[in-house]
């Protein structure tokens, strides 16, 4: 805080006339709170807007949470009254919050009560016989209860020195008697033991499920205890609602624990630690949703949470009882997620042309979908866009991006209506056709560019080739065709940091200090659009959010530099100054 800067008074009848004047060039018409002095006033800085018509401005006034005015800083000290706080931003840069466009939040507070193996630098798990140890300390020191699993979450297994994933022989090694789950970074797939074979009733004369596979043995029938897809979801969805609740029954009307409430606290917090203002839980069941309500009942949501029900737990007609445009008490209902395939690094991703590297008992082996019936998924869009409820698909490979663009092109004639903004979610693979395609049916994509840093040189090796690897996420195209681009982390798969995945989608780095696909390179100013005001746009929160404009949420992040002025390579190194939500500073930097 400080005191105004020494300028020229004015009256504040001067303030406004001149704001009305700017209006034609990208000051907006004061709102009715600036009848009285701000609140707050943040200037002696660089100030980042995302507004176009006016990019840059000296100061920001604040009142009653929200923008009152932007632009000159001597009008605005003329503004001031002895209530308002002078906030001297010091040579930091003051842009709008971050707006998560895709992660989970439910999942990543669960995720704080398990074992944590996730690789180095998010974790400590780099090789097989460390997760053994990770889970086998945990089983010491803090045993299950009888009848309860003991949890491992964020293993990824191009990152292991074996270069395999643990099987079922890995986990009965820790213990042969309490089932064990561990899940994969991308919650895709998991490995269980022989114990929790025998809980979950795995046998050998188990058939895979439509859109999942249970992997074999070298014999092809014993399970090795690698479950993907919906292999996966009878026997993960039990135990991960118990880490959400702490093992109360919230449908039966019982509150989630204390714990579990505390691990949602921790998980928002490092969410505002990392410049969030607004988060989602994108695949919420009615469970995470009784936790966050919840957590909004009690006012302890200090972000914004937009939560979209998936669909394999509702129905198009709950998912429209529950959908909200507005917050109450920070949490809305925001659309419906619909799932078309899987996870890149586990196999699962539906993609046109078969995997690089095919594994001994494949051939062509090329993913497969979820919705292996056409009209299915067809009836599940069209009816959602009937009931004027949001659309969000996870589609990774171009098989399922075909398969998503051919949904919406036939919601679009069988239910015509208004702008319906549909994202696409992940898209790792899209061709120049497709994206055609997105633009013309005017879908929305966000990508998860932390895949180009964390497996940009597994994917060239093993997954895509590098001819597809160089298109990894292709933001440049994307953009070039005028289609509304965000970029995600997809918490818990990867650590809440979206200046890492501004640095990423800038500069294409990967692990190995290589540049792959530099023509998908984008701009920072692009970069920054896509982590706030496109990111709103996409859940239909531009109209109050993303941008620095008179009348918007008083949604803002200090950053230690300027993204647009220092070495493209340095961005990931900008610090997180302070968070502000709706004026209120929730997380500075000690």
């Amino acid at each position: 805080m400080s005191k105004p800067p020494p300028l020229k008074a004015a009256p504040f009848r001067t303030l406004a006339a001149l704001c009305l004047v700017w209006v034609g060039t990208g000051c907006s018409k004061l709102p009715e709170s600036a009848d009285r002095a701000p609140d707050t006033v943040y200037f002696n800085g660089d100030i980042i807007t995302m507004n176009d018509r006016l990019p840059t401005v000296e100061a920001v006034a604040v009142t009653d949470g929200k923008i009152s005015w932007v632009g000159d800083v001597e009008a605005v000290a003329a503004a001031g009254g002895g209530h308002t706080r002078w906030v001297d931003l010091q040579g930091n840069t003051l842009m709008p919050g971050f707006f998560d466009s895709h992660s989970h939040l439910a999942l990543t507070a669960a995720k704080l009560a398990a074992v944590n193996t996730d690789p180095p630098p998010a974790g400590p798990a780099d090789s097989i016989a460390s997760i053994q140890r990770l889970l086998r300390e945990r089983l010491s020191n803090q045993p299950p209860a009888p009848g309860d699993w003991l949890v491992g979450w964020g293993y990824d297994h191009a990152m292991l020195a074996e270069g395999r994933h643990p099987t079922r022989t890995d986990l009965d090694a820790v213990s042969a008697e309490v089932p064990i789950m561990l899940i994969h970074f991308s919650s895709h797939q998991i490995v269980v033991n022989s114990a929790g074979l025998e809980r979950s009733g795995i046998t050998a004369q188990t058939q895979d499920p439509q859109g999942g596979r249970i992997l074999r043995a070298p014999d092809g029938l014993e399970p090795n205890g690698i479950l993907q897809e919906n292999a996966m979801y009878p026997v993960a969805l039990p135990i991960l609602n118990a880490l959400m609740t702490g093992g109360a029954d919230t449908a039966a009307g019982d509150p989630p624990t204390e714990s579990a409430l505390q691990r949602m606290d921790d998980a928002l917090q490092e969410y505002a630690s990392r410049g969030f203002t607004t988060v989602t839980e994108m695949g919420a069941t009615q469970l995470s949703i009784n936790v966050l309500r919840e957590m909004s009942r009690q006012r302890r949501l200090t972000l914004d949470v937009v939560a979209t029900g998936i669909s394999k737990a509702f129905t198009v007609e709950q998912i429209a009882a529950l959908y909200s445009a507005g917050y109450r008490d920070r949490l809305r209902v925001g659309g419906l997620k619909i799932v078309l395939d899987g996870g890149s690094p586990g196999r699962s991703a539906y993609l046109s042309a078969p995997y690089h590297r095919q594994l001994s008992s494949e051939q062509g082996y090329r993913g497969f979908p979820q919705f292996e019936d056409a009209s299915e998924l067809n009836d599940l869009v069209a009816s959602s866009y009937r009931a004027h409820v949001p659309v969000y698909i996870h589609a990774l490979g171009d098989a399922a991006v075909e398969q998503a663009t051919a949904t919406i092109e036939h919601a679009h004639a069988a239910a015509p209506g208004e702008d319906r903004r549909t994202q696409l979610i992940h898209v790792q693979q899209a061709r120049e056709e497709q994206l055609d395609k997105i633009a013309e049916i005017g879908a929305t994509i966000t990508f998860q560019v932390a895949h180009n840093y964390y497996f940009g040189d597994f994917h060239e090796k093993f997954i895509y080739g590098p001819r597809r690897t160089a298109r990894l996420n292709p933001a440049r195209s994307a953009l070039d065709r005028g289609i509304s681009v965000s970029i995600h982390h997809d918490s818990p798969v990867h650590p809440v940091d979206q200046m890492m995945l501004i640095w990423a989608t800038v500069n294409r780095v990967t692990r190995s200090g290589r540049v792959i696909g530099h023509e998908q390179r984008i701009d920072v100013m692009d970069a920054l659009k896509a982590s706030t005001i496109n990111a709103a746009f996409q859940f239909f929160e531009d109209d109050v959010k993303g941008s620095i404009e008179p009348g918007k949420s008083a949604d803002l992040v200090v950053l230690s530099s300027n993204p647009l002025k220092v070495d493209p390579l340095a961005i990931k190194d900008i610090q997180i100054i302070e968070t502000i939500k709706d004026g209120a500073s929730i997380y500075r930097k000690q």
